[in-house]
């Protein structure tokens, strides 16, 4: 007798546009979603994919881009983000990618510029910034490489310029400019930078 409760206490719903067109379908279950949602553009063509349990996000999720491309994918674990994601530009390259681990950003993430080369590695602890840090810019040159103590700038930072000469240097405590920082001209001569 509870399994035909249970089946009746759900049902399939379908929300739509003032015009009419379908913008959601999934099904509720106690007055909550469950199961796997779908929403979709006003033009019909999907937006996302969620999966659900007693209303929360619970599973994969992808979404996308108007043109049909993926703009990211994610997993839910009860309402929390955990695992890898990936995100996409909308030419269909790679934004950035990495894990999560309740809610926040954990270990390596790789964060990409619009033509696919590499812009950033960062290393996340508890959604914070966390170790080295390497910028690069879109051709693939490196701009600045650091580290990073529970979210702020910590020990020795290099900066270069765009064809990869050191411009400055110097060493950071706690997200705050300390001791002696250097200036670089075209040359690579260094001299004191009053910060």
């Amino acid at each position: 007798m509870l399994v035909a409760a249970e089946c009746l206490a759900q049902e399939t719903v379908t929300q739509r546009y003032p015009g009419g067109a379908v913008r959601a379908q999934g099904t509720i279950g106690e007055g909550q979603k469950e199961g796997t949602w779908k929403y979709f553009f006003p033009s019909g063509k999907l937006m996302a994919t969620e999966n659900f349990a007693k209303g929360v996000l619970h599973g994969s999720t992808e979404y996308f881009y108007q043109n049909g491309r993926r703009q990211g994918y994610e997993h839910w674990l009860n309402g929390m983000l955990q695992d890898s994601a990936r995100y996409f530009f909308e030419n269909g390259k790679i934004e950035r990618e990495g894990m999560f681990r309740n809610n926040s950003y954990f270990g390596e993430w790789r964060f990409y510029h619009g033509n696919g080369n590499l812009e950033r590695i960062v290393h996340y602890e508890n959604g914070f910034p966390n170790g080295v840090v390497e910028v690069f810019s879109e051709e693939g040159v490196l701009l600045q490489e650091g580290f990073y103590n529970a979210g702020k700038e910590d020990g020795a930072w290099k900066f270069y310029d765009e064809k990869g000469r050191p411009t400055y240097s110097g060493n950071y405590q706690q997200g705050e400019r300390v001791g002696e920082w250097f200036q670089y001209d075209k040359r690579g001569q260094k001299k004191r930078w009053k910060y």
